[in-house]
């Protein structure tokens, strides 16, 4: 007996000790994302995926949960997810976009992510409203390759 309360104190701890040391991404309901850029402007992470996409998971579960990553996109921009595969109506920046037709990708997700016409899973968008500057990422992008994203776009990490 003591030895599975030994056991499971430890199990605890580690998680307690993992959950007080990462950093997650906080996600920013894209209903809310009209009001959050009216009170504090910032520019606007999407992350366009499927659910049936591996390499679209390995990004939200590998590269999004790295410390480095999160805290800075936390820190930086409103970050939103888009199932490209979406039967809802959404509306972004004031528009209204609908869900595609039968075997068709969301009109919001074909806006934002469809790069020399096509649209590849996952793509990830930076986009500055005030600037109206615009960065498409496509495929796969690693913590490295968001590190040096971020770098190259003069972004600090919180260290």
């Amino acid at each position: 007996m003591n030895k599975i309360l030994t056991i499971g104190f430890i199990v605890c701890l580690f998680f307690s000790i993992g959950i007080a040391n990462g950093q997650e991404i906080s996600w920013t309901a894209i209903e809310s994302l009209k009001d959050s850029l009216r009170s504090n402007p910032k520019p606007i992470m999407v992350f366009i995926h499927t659910d049936w996409c591996k390499y679209c998971k390995m990004q939200e579960n590998i590269t999004f949960q790295k410390p480095k990553v999160a805290g800075l996109l936390s820190k930086n921009f409103y970050c939103i997810k888009i199932n490209a595969e979406s039967e809802e109506e959404l509306v972004f920046l004031g528009r209204k976009y609908k869900p595609g037709k039968s075997g068709d990708y969301h009109s919001l997700a074909k806006m934002l992510g469809t790069n020399n016409g096509k649209l590849l899973f996952p793509t990830t968008v930076f986009y500055a409203p005030l600037s109206q500057t615009f960065e498409r990422l496509q495929g796969l992008q690693t913590a490295k390759v968001l590190e040096r994203f971020f770098t190259e776009h003069g972004m600090e990490f919180d260290e």
